[in-house]
């Protein structure tokens, strides 16, 4: 199980942004770096709004085409971000994606 591979023109400090959004968050962002909606996602940190405004058209693009395959593969994988999926928690207390679906299904 790989997530998608980003493109080598989005910028590192933007693909750090999308490690902790939800499939739904990240087509929000896609539709926003495309422009089909001029209103900022509510979920989205204000350092991505600010820094689409500095990227071009060819890297917003890129970065819509990536978060939209983020958010299919997040939603194939059954999984709130990428975070959750990579076992990578934001607070240590909290149990991995995987771990925790073999304890589910052990219930």
């Amino acid at each position: 199980m790989t997530p998608p591979n980003p493109p080598a023109t989005i910028p590192d400090f933007l693909l750090d942004q999308f490690t902790d959004h939800s499939p739904a968050t990240l087509r929000e962002i896609g539709e926003y770096a495309r422009k089909e909606t001029y209103v900022a996602p509510e979920a989205a940190p204000d350092s991505i709004v600010e820094a689409f405004a500095l990227q071009d058209e060819e890297t917003l693009e890129a970065i819509a085409r990536y978060a939209d395959e983020l958010a299919d593969f997040l939603e194939e994988h059954d999984a709130d971000s990428l975070t959750a999926i990579t076992g990578h928690p934001v607070d240590d207390t909290v149990d991995s994606w995987g771990h925790q679906r073999i304890l589910d299904w052990h219930n």
